[in-house]
């Protein structure tokens, strides 16, 4: 069986407080195009798939009814939680799967590792916070200042930082105690690492982000093991991709 695991969307209500990036359309069909080109069998959405630190979820559902029935009412898909969408009535917190060979596959958001988003206070917190700064950011130099720490994030996010990637590597080393891969989010930056124990190959892997407009994701195999990682910048981007390998095949077959 093909997986596609895909994380932290964090849909909103379109608003200017929102960081999904997508037109709703648009997700869903690179979704299935995707779906088609990598012969995906089952899509994880694991964890933060709704910003619920930000807006209520029947407003979520009002602004994108389309997108949120086509991913909580596919049988194709499976629902998990994460810490920005620990409130919603819907999904579940792990997934796990086993093979032919026994070898076990197991899927979680993985905020569990970081104690300000593990924790039921810190989320509380979080979300009066953001509640604040919603708030806050109807006035023009507030929501100025705000986007540019956004941005200064995004583009501190993007260096590496070693306490960072121990942290997370460290929970899932735990979770490789009893399971031969692992698959969390959260951290919002795509990566696979193997290690071994007991002498048994282990494999731990991040499935990136597919907020601000990008797609990220990893397709897996539950019978190899084996995993691509999918890194696109765009709509665009990843239609263009499968475009050009459809354009490829063609010539090859001529």
């Amino acid at each position: 069986m093909n997986l596609l695991i895909v994380s932290d969307l964090h849909i909103g209500n379109n608003d200017c407080f929102s960081t999904f990036g997508w037109k709703a359309e648009e997700f869903m069909n690179a979704l299935q195009r995707v779906k088609y080109e990598e012969q995906i069998d089952k899509i994880i959405l694991n964890g933060d798939v709704f910003e619920l630190y930000k807006y209520a979820f029947d407003e979520i559902c009002d602004t994108n009814s389309s997108l949120v029935d086509y991913l909580l009412h596919n049988p194709d898909v499976i629902y998990l939680k994460g810490n920005h969408d620990a409130l919603c009535p819907f999904g579940s917190d792990s997934v796990s799967f086993e093979n032919s060979n026994g070898k076990s596959i197991y899927i979680e958001h993985g905020h569990a590792a970081d104690f300000m988003n593990g924790k039921l206070l810190g989320q509380r917190v979080q979300t009066f916070g953001f509640n604040l700064l919603r708030w806050g950011i109807q006035m023009d130099w507030i929501f100025k200042a705000y986007r540019k720490i956004f941005e200064m994030h995004e583009a501190i996010n993007k260096i590496p930082k070693k306490y960072d990637s121990i942290k997370y590597l460290t929970h899932a080393l735990r979770l490789l105690k009893s399971h031969d891969v692992v698959l969390l989010g959260h951290t919002h930056k795509i990566e696979a690492h193997k290690t071994y124990y007991l002498n048994n190959k282990k494999t731990y892997i991040n499935s990136g982000s597919c907020s601000l407009g990008r797609f990220q994701g990893v397709v897996l195999n539950t019978e190899s093991l084996k995993h691509e990682t999918l890194k696109f910048k765009s709509y665009s981007d990843l239609m263009s991709h499968y475009d050009k390998d459809k354009v490829l095949d063609l010539a090859m077959s001529a």
